[in-house]
């Protein structure tokens, strides 16, 4: 590699030796060093190298994590919901749509309770009036969490299932992760996170878009955007930090950090005191708390 120079007092090219990245991030020490007199590196590029190698070694274990750890949605949810996740696309979409402001599985159970209606049909939601979809929405053992808004939701869900000739799945199949994405943000309430967490599970959980993982995001909800922002990953509050991110880091797959980040988040990352011991990224994690 060609010799980097810097102005001012230099540090020679740091060679880990003692200590593993993770020890030597987590514990805040300086690597021991094999001197290598062609390089010499200032202090502002050593700390851009430390840096770059937390973020690498967060990666790995957020990874890791995802390998040993992870059960799909429908693992998680009462048999008979998953059943009917697994075998209607038009019940997944209505899940996904509704998965926001409450307890996700709550939220994934709403398919479930219209179906038991009979009323799980996009050609006579996208047609019935306003009054009988409020009347639906408000009979439900589990409600959205704005049955009014949801509405507009459920009849625009079924609208767009009526484009493709009544059949939901048509929606993402044969097509890239980018144009789905778009295609259920026409839903309203649908934004791009609930639209990057569908093609994820999409991608996950029922095999589509294979060989176009590098085109999916991950979702940077508060969780993600917390786990990213502690361990280093970003030092903004912004989204497209944590998305550009994980795009560096998990190039070939950028939402396989999303789940990780996710769990970690909502089981030790707390908001307030986070349980960083037990964390599973604990050795590797600065800790910008």
């Amino acid at each position: 590699a060609p010799a980097l120079q810097a102005g001012g007092k230099g540090f020679k090219s740091p060679q880990l030796h003692h200590h593993t990245a993770r020890q030597m991030f987590a514990l805040d020490v300086q690597p021991d060093l094999h001197v290598n007199n062609s390089v010499d590196l200032s202090p502002v590029a050593c700390k851009i190298i430390r840096r770059n190698l937390v973020e690498t070694a967060i990666a790995e274990e957020l990874k890791k994590y995802h390998r040993t750890h992870y059960k799909s949605d429908s693992e998680q949810l009462p048999k008979h919901v998953g059943d009917l996740i697994n075998a209607n696309s038009f019940a997944f979409l209505i899940g996904a749509a509704f998965d926001r402001n409450m307890d996700w599985k709550r939220a994934w159970e709403i398919p479930y309770h219209i179906n038991q209606q009979g009323m799980l049909d996009p050609s006579r939601l996208a047609t019935a009036p306003d009054y009988e979809l409020r009347t639906l929405l408000h009979s439900l053992p589990v409600k959205p969490r704005y049955p009014n808004v949801g509405v507009r939701t459920i009849r625009e869900a079924a609208k767009l299932v009526m484009e493709f000739g009544g059949d939901a799945a048509l929606i993402w199949q044969n097509t890239s992760p980018r144009i789905a994405s778009n295609r259920l943000q026409r839903i309203y309430g649908v934004g791009p996170g609930i639209a990057a967490m569908a093609v994820r599970l999409l991608h996950e959980e029922h095999g589509f878009f294979q060989g176009q993982g590098h085109e999916i995001d991950i979702k940077p909800d508060v969780h993600v955007m917390r786990v990213f922002r502690r361990a280093g990953l970003i030092w903004t509050e912004r989204e497209s930090d944590a998305l550009n991110a994980a795009r560096q880091l998990a190039p070939d797959f950028p939402a396989g950090l999303d789940w990780p980040a996710w769990d970690i988040g909502q089981r030790w990352c707390h908001k307030t005191a986070p349980n960083c011991t037990d964390s599973p990224l604990t050795w590797s994690c600065p800790k910008n708390i």
